[in-house]
């Protein structure tokens, strides 16, 4: 059976129309609230558009924290809610405090620490559609801010038996 005059072509062109296909799944189920989770932190990119995921050039996010890992870290952390504050050990581990520690707040949630945090003497980020540059800057200018205390240790994985 021929491939036809132009094999490699014909199957750039699969792979092309796959790739499309796939990242339209992604995207369209990215934007699902059930998928994404209600506690993700949105983030909009240069044409103040939300940022959706990528694959190509390190994707959407992790250029912009590439130059650090710590930095990494804690943009994943705050990104996804996973983050040494009260909001999400009022999910996790329900017998510890969940107040700010600034004292100002009952649940130390993403809101407050860029809202109003006394902790953080910055202008106030209302919105928290932020843009990707901001929260960059917000992270590098408070450095504390959903890292892990030098007392407090992010949990241990278990060790497989």
């Amino acid at each position: 059976m021929a491939a036809g005059l132009h094999p490699a072509t014909f199957l750039d062109a699969l792979h092309s129309k796959s790739v499309l296909s796939c990242l339209d799944a992604w995207r369209t189920a990215f934007n699902c609230s059930i998928v994404q989770g209600r506690h993700f932190l949105t983030l909009r990119g240069k044409n103040c558009k939300p940022l959706q995921p990528s694959y190509s050039k390190d994707g959407s996010w992790l250029p912009h924290f590439s130059q650090l890992v710590t930095l990494c870290a804690r943009a994943t952390r705050a990104i996804l809610n996973y983050a040494p504050i009260g909001e999400y050990r009022q999910h996790f581990f329900l017998a510890e405090c969940t107040q700010c520690p600034c004292g100002h707040c009952q649940v130390e949630t993403h809101q407050h620490i860029f809202a109003n945090c006394s902790m953080f003497a910055h202008s106030p980020l209302i919105d928290l559609s932020l843009s990707i540059e901001d929260f960059v800057d917000f992270l590098k200018e408070h450095s504390s801010a959903f890292a892990f205390s030098s007392q407090e240790q992010p949990p241990t994985p278990l060790e497989p038996p």
